[in-house]
């Protein structure tokens, strides 16, 4: 037997990269600064223990601040998109999910894909109400049928068919 050869990508999406490649740049640009504040800091201080524990704090207090900023600017839209969604399944399906101005680039682009997603589902759902309205009508002429009492059994059977055939495939289908 011979193995399936399995290719990584490497480079699997535009904006995911270029959300990547701003966290690393900010994060080199904020560290350059501080380590050129440091520099400074300790020309004018000395190099010590006070020197240490500045640098050190300060070091902290970058990757807190980074850290809390783009894990905020990446997972917060999140929180707002499950409150979308469970709108949705509530049965609000012309709800469609939204991005912010300053949502993540690959937040965006995996709101749209979600979003196709939901027109999908808003028209499975119209093409389900859209069935059952013609049951319901086809039920109610059959049960009137039965009530008159003197209809023949041909009628009834040619009334049973005619549902059958808007229930079938080549029946109503999804307008689109």
């Amino acid at each position: 037997m011979s193995k399936k050869i399995v290719r990584q990508k490497y480079f699997v999406s535009k904006e995911l990269r270029i959300s990547i490649a701003l966290i690393i740049l900010w994060s080199l640009l904020v560290a350059v600064f501080f380590t050129y504040f440091a520099k400074e800091l300790s020309e004018k201080i000395g190099h010590g223990i006070l020197l240490f524990a500045i640098v050190m704090i300060g070091y902290v207090a970058i990757v807190v601040v980074l850290t809390l900023l783009f894990s905020h600017r990446l997972i917060g839209p999140f929180q707002r998109l499950k409150t979308e969604i469970r709108l949705i399944v509530a049965g609000e399906y012309r709800r469609r999910l939204g991005v912010r101005k300053n949502d993540d680039l690959y937040i965006k682009s995996f709101i749209d894909e979600v979003n196709k997603i939901l027109d999908e589902l808003e028209k499975a759902h119209g093409y389900k109400e859209e069935v059952v309205r013609h049951v319901d009508s086809e039920l109610l002429k059959l049960i009137s049928l039965i009530e008159e009492g003197e209809t023949s059994k041909e009628k009834l059977r040619d009334t049973v068919l005619s549902l059958h055939k808007k229930l079938s495939p080549a029946g109503p289908g999804p307008k689109g």
